[in-house]
């Protein structure tokens, strides 16, 4: 199975000195869940050019500085060629920004949370119609967003919900999955973001509430095995349908 990592961003040069980039921390994050996977990476916030729909068995797109209403033609090139990762066929997964860019893609609305940002580790709801990937136990993961997504799209469900992210997981009626939170980051990297030259940024009420969740356990291993059953899932129904299209009509 060859997954293709789309790099929305990257961290800065220190971050990544200590961290890796953030295709380096979802190979961290999935494989041990996914040991099927061969993992390659391409910066589609660079100007690198994804692979051509069906070059590839499965896609992820992974969070972002930038937001999906911003003007930078990538990220139009990215809205456009995941319609056509959906009319090919190829299963997709968003993180954060690139939940976000799928929402929107498929006819939902992104804006700024009413609540504004929410940063650290947040419990989530799982729905019923998410159970079956992660099961019925509520979620803990990090979330750095002040983007989400408002309304779903009408080819989506929702999977994951707290009250500061009611759309905070969806799964489509094609092969798409997608969730607001931050699984793959790990509690450091986000205390470097909270305590590093960019805390102005952030009120400083909020950055002390956050920092007092970081070192609370996560279920980024739940999700990532939920994650690992979606793709799985997908390539096998692909694989059915392949074979049906090969059976005679009589």
């Amino acid at each position: 199975m060859h997954l293709c990592i789309y790099e929305a961003d990257r961290p800065t040069p220190e971050d990544q000195a200590r961290f890796g980039s953030y295709a380096d921390m979802f190979e961290r994050w999935l494989a041990p869940a996914l040991p099927q996977a061969r993992f390659s990476r391409v910066l589609v916030a660079g100007g690198e050019a994804p692979p051509d729909p069906g070059a590839v068995d499965a896609v992820l797109i992974t969070g972002s500085r930038a937001g999906v209403h911003d003007g930078d033609p990538w990220i139009a090139d990215l809205k456009a060629h995941v319609v056509a990762l959906r009319a090919a066929g190829v299963p997709m997964g968003g993180i954060c920004f690139g939940h976000q860019l799928l929402a929107e893609a498929f006819g939902g609305r992104v804006n700024r949370a009413p609540a504004g940002w929410t940063i650290g580790r947040h419990l989530h709801a799982v729905q019923p119609a998410g159970q079956a990937l992660f099961g019925a136990t509520p979620l803990a993961a990090l979330s750095f967003h002040q983007d989400q997504v408002i309304d779903a799209p009408p080819s989506a469900t929702g999977i994951l919900s707290s009250p500061a992210s009611p759309n905070g997981g969806l799964r489509y009626d094609f092969p798409a999955l997608s969730v607001q939170v931050h699984p793959e980051l790990d509690s450091a990297y986000v205390r470097g973001l909270l305590t590093g030259t960019a805390v102005t940024v952030f009120p400083k009420p909020l950055v002390k509430t956050s920092l007092a969740t970081l070192g609370l356990p996560l279920d980024a291993a739940a999700l990532a095995k939920g994650f690992a059953r979606f793709y799985l899932a997908s390539m096998e129904s692909a694989s059915e349908n392949l074979k049906d299209i090969g059976k005679p009509n009589g």
